[in-house]
């Protein structure tokens, strides 16, 4: 059943309670101050899918120590210590409050990341993180209009194709809210690379008569108001999928919008994603981490919305007498 409106309007207080990781970024915590598009809400901001949502079910364990010699995580110094990751049961909804962040952005993002891994397998260029955003006089529009109006701006400039993460909100930093301000974030292909633009050293006036996507876009938004911009040269697909999504914005009461859309060259008649093997690899030596069980007598908070909780954080091997803390699973490789 889709939540209402008046459902997914959930308190402060009430999603801190349920997942503390929200404090991290303030997208993901402000309120949303804008009359007429209570509809439209930013991801994490519904209710819980299910009573398992974020129940622990252990632990990854990098036991690479010596690679962690020297490095430090959450401020604390990892030598001669393993690197352990919590599991926990995620669902797959958007607007879960709980999974949204670990959960559904992590699985989309997966997903993403193989279609253009597909792309490269059949010669497509440097994948692009690009923004996409409306034009002021286009904002009231429906959202299938304005997509649509984007999705042509962006072509007018030389993208090829690739996926359109909808965001209907940004942040107001006088106010400290969330106001309409829909835009795509883009990732895809430049006809030509945008190298050439990334590159070049002339003055923004200079680029009016330029072929380049520079050129086209100064041409492009006199005429139509679109403003397209691509970003700094991404480290990973998957990271940047990843940031697209976990302050994508959803449409309450529709039970197949799809904040995520592919088009032109990246079209879903195409070709499809690559499955990818999922590695779980340490965040301080990049080493494959594995599935274990602590057996250790210290308390672990393994709660998301409760204070003290680290997704990740380094552990001592053994105990006092030399005991193993963590015990590995005959097998246990993967997420959670």
């Amino acid at each position: 059943m889709t939540p209402s409106v008046e459902a997914v309007n959930r308190s402060f207080a009430e999603r801190v309670s349920l997942n503390r990781q929200i404090l991290a970024k303030r997208y993901w915590y402000l309120p949303v101050d804008d009359k007429g598009h209570e509809n439209y809400q930013p991801v994490g901001r519904g209710v819980r899918s299910s009573e398992f949502c974020g129940v622990s079910r252990g632990f990854t364990v990098c036991k690479n120590v010596a690679g962690h010699e020297g490095k430090i995580l959450n401020g604390v110094d990892c030598s001669g210590k393993v690197v352990v990751r919590h599991r926990h049961f995620w669902c797959h909804k958007p607007t879960c409050p709980v999974c949204f962040i670990r959960g559904w952005s992590v699985r989309e993002a997966r997903s993403i990341e193989g279609r253009f891994l597909a792309g490269k397998k059949r010669g497509f260029d440097k994948v692009e993180h690009i923004t996409g955003s409306v034009a002021v006089a286009d904002r009231e529009l429906p959202e299938s209009v304005f997509r649509k109006k984007c999705r042509d701006a962006l072509k007018d400039r030389g993208v090829l194709g690739g996926c359109m993460v909808f965001h209907g909100y940004r942040i107001d930093e006088e106010r400290q809210v969330l106001v309409w301000s829909p835009h795509y974030h883009v990732l895809g292909y430049v006809e030509g690379g945008f190298d050439r633009c990334r590159d070049c050293r002339h003055k923004r006036e200079d680029c009016r008569s330029c072929s380049g996507l520079k050129g086209r876009e100064v041409r492009g938004f006199a005429n139509d108001g679109y403003l397209v911009k691509v970003h700094d040269v991404r480290k990973t697909v998957f990271g940047t999928a990843w940031y697209e999504l976990n302050h994508a914005t959803v449409r309450v009461g529709v039970k197949r919008f799809h904040c995520v859309t592919w088009w032109g060259n990246c079209g879903n008649r195409k070709f499809e994603s690559v499955k990818l093997d999922i590695e779980v690899l340490c965040p301080v030596c990049s080493e494959e981490m594995v599935r274990s069980v602590y057996v250790g007598k210290r308390f672990i908070v393994r709660d998301i919305g409760v204070d003290g909780y680290l997704p990740v954080f380094a552990d001592d091997e053994f105990d006092g007498v030399g005991v193993a803390n963590y015990v590995d699973v005959v097998g246990g490789s993967g997420s959670g």
